[in-house]
């Protein structure tokens, strides 16, 4: 056989086991109006049955630090009037202000975080609690339980947690570890495993005690694991609620001790304190536009204080976050040569469309890949490809590129129609 006919033979058999094509990137564009350059990879395609290759197609830049729609935020936060204060995204623990976050001081009813969070843990929520006479007799802050008076869990847990009742803390405590004891040191051991460094608890209700004490960083921590369980993000959202009250004809009705909660539409919690010492005390959380922030402040000097810069530390946090339509669906990213089908493209595009909340300082990447190799039959509505969005923290969000159209597997016919097309062409070019 001559050289020429072994060449011959060799690209016919590649022609019809493998084909050949190409994947052209089509620039991806967003609902902001950010367009990337095009640009394009070679790529083999075929009908392999083996698991196809990503190949990365584009890398950049798509949303700068600032960029996108948002408000201009003030440069400097509002210092709150405080001893000590913090500002934290509940989601990542992102810290936006902070002064003094790491000081140990009194922390008066913020306690009922953790005992509240713990006792969630611990009891189902059904459960019949007796109220011992220790509990009964916890005195200041309180909703008169007296000894023998029986309420569910639940039922104290709203006490607790809306109107910062002491005895339904004592009574919490005692049902779920047995003794007042064995609880705190829950309490202590919990605020280990999350990494409260500048906490320690003497007791369930935050009255003064000797090595009772926390800091607001690790306040914003135990709320940043606390606001995940929906029955505690449900009680410290209650403005009112009403609880049996034994041996009454009426119930009792609880207001919420958090004057934010109910009048303040982006409020969503978290706790009040005061003791004398403590000062007034009041970890608030809120959500807007997709960002949600808890705020600490310890150690103000009187109510309305705290509240008005709870809420002005909060307003500038969200400030300093925006929504950002990252990619739009059904929007064409790529093309690629179908096998054996001369000229023929199959276009790939995004499946659903992204929208993420940034901050101010985020730089978001955005890489596509796509299949090395087509492989035949596709469905339509297959994944591709993918479109990956990035900050310095990670990925933030993943669109997967799917096939707008239906392929069937080529059938012997096809491909040596297509085989005949590529002979000819090739001995043409060698004639």
């Amino acid at each position: 056989m001559t050289r020429r006919g072994a060449a011959l033979l060799l690209l016919l058999f590649s022609i019809l086991v493998f084909g050949s094509g190409t994947t052209s990137y089509l620039g991806l564009g967003t609902a902001s109006g950010i367009t990337a350059t095009s640009t394009s990879v070679a790529a083999t395609g075929g009908e392999i049955a083996a698991q196809p290759q990503q190949v990365q197609v584009s890398s950049e830049v798509v949303v700068a630090s600032g960029g996108g729609d948002t408000q201009a935020a003030p440069p400097t936060p509002p210092a709150p009037r405080g001893a000590a204060a913090i500002l934290m995204n509940l989601d990542d623990g992102r810290v936006l202000y902070e002064t003094a976050a790491d000081e140990r001081r009194s922390i008066a009813s913020t306690t009922k975080i953790m005992t509240g969070i713990l006792a969630i843990e611990l009891l189902p929520p059904e459960q019949v609690i007796k109220t011992s006479k220790k509990a009964a007799a916890a005195g200041e802050s309180e909703i008169w339980l007296e000894p023998g008076e029986e309420l569910t869990v639940e039922e104290m847990l709203y006490a607790l947690m809306v109107k910062s009742a002491n005895d339904a803390a004592v009574a919490l405590g005692e049902a779920a570890s047995g003794d007042l004891e064995s609880f705190v040191k829950a309490m202590n051991a919990k605020a280990v495993e999350l990494g409260m460094t500048n906490t320690h608890y003497a007791n369930p209700h935050g009255l003064e005690a000797k090595e009772h004490y926390s800091s607001a960083r690790d306040l914003a921590i135990l709320s940043r694991y606390a606001m995940k369980n929906d029955l505690f993000r449900k009680l410290v959202a209650t403005p009112t609620v009403k609880i049996p009250w034994q041996g009454r004809e009426y119930d009792r009705v609880l207001e919420n001790r958090n004057a934010l909660v109910g009048a303040v539409p982006f409020i969503t919690g978290i706790k009040t304190g005061y003791t004398s010492p403590a000062g007034f005390c009041l970890v608030g959380s809120g959500a807007q536009d997709g960002a949600s922030l808890v705020s600490v402040i310890l150690g103000e000097k009187d109510k309305g204080s705290v509240n008005d810069d709870t809420v002005a530390l909060l307003e500038w946090g969200f400030a300093r976050y925006r929504q950002v339509d990252l990619i739009d669906e059904g929007l064409p990213i790529a093309e690629m040569d179908v096998p054996y089908h001369v000229g023929e493209k199959l276009a790939v595009g995004t499946d659903r469309k992204l929208v993420r909340t940034l901050y101010d300082e985020d730089v978001v990447t955005k890489t596509v890949t796509v299949q090395e190799k087509l492989v035949l039959p596709v469905v339509r509505g297959q994944a591709l490809g993918k479109v990956t969005f990035a900050t310095a923290d990670g990925v933030i969000g993943e669109v997967d590129l799917v096939a707008e159209r239906a392929i069937e597997a080529p059938t012997l016919g096809v491909k040596l129609r297509y085989v005949w097309d590529r002979m000819i062409r090739w001995l043409g070019k060698v004639a």
